[in-house]
């Protein structure tokens, strides 16, 4: 078993290997993720990459026109984005850390791939990109969802999340479907659409994970 270590170390580790891992895993979220929210994005509007890792979510909205802004904890991991030469400004940074380095209502949409399941509550998420996005902007994101069985243990939980270990070392967290509603309509966003995606792991001794792909829209004012 992977020594224990934090998600940055393990993605800067990981980080040239990263993209051909993908494909091996026939892991499509990312664009899965753009499928969804491709109707809602106009070419020039500024759109955030929430842990832009490699730019594997946020390359096919960059050749739809946006202008693409990321960042990331992992340096070996930007490195690669910005050899793609696709993207407008990166910035090494924590997503532990709040807030956010960007000024308020300056993004027309926000993204995220791959990265809330490293949190278990997402409320100073919410809080940081509801500060950050336009009225009526578009909020995609994925996030390890429960099976029905730990959704049911989970509804005896009223944190709504569950952490789980991992083989590389890094814990994750599931949300439940409750959690993650009820999240975004506290902090004034309106569901737009939902898939769930099963995705192989990369461990051969390990079963495959459900992952939730959410598509919410940002309400025209900040809720009370």
């Amino acid at each position: 078993m992977m020594k224990k270590m934090d998600s940055i170390s393990a993605h800067d580790e990981e980080a040239a290997q990263y993209d051909q891992q993908v494909r091996e895993y026939n892991c499509y979220a990312h664009d899965v993720l753009f499928g969804m929210s491709f109707e809602y994005v106009n070419p020039h509007d500024c759109l955030l990459d929430i842990g832009i890792g490699t730019g594997l979510a946020s390359l096919p909205f960059a050749k739809a026109g946006p202008r693409v802004f990321g960042f990331d904890g992992s340096t070996e991991m930007l490195n690669i984005c910005k050899s793609k030469a696709f993207a407008k400004e990166l910035k090494v940074f924590d997503l532990q850390n709040t807030p956010l380095p960007y000024s308020d209502g300056f993004f027309g949409h926000v993204i995220s791939c791959g990265a809330f399941y490293f949190f278990g509550e997402l409320e100073p998420i919410m809080k940081e990109v509801l500060r950050i996005i336009k009225p009526r902007g578009i909020f995609a994101f994925t996030v390890a969802a429960q099976t029905s069985e730990e959704e049911k243990a989970t509804g005896h939980n009223p944190q709504g999340y569950s952490e789980t270990p991992t083989p590389w070392g890094v814990a994750i967290f599931t949300h439940s479907d409750g959690y993650i509603a009820n999240i975004l309509q506290d902090h004034g966003f309106d569901m737009l659409k939902t898939q769930k995606i099963l995705i192989r792991d990369g461990n051969e001794d390990s079963d495959d994970m459900l992952f939730k792909a959410c598509v919410a829209r940002r309400a025209g004012t900040r809720p009370s």
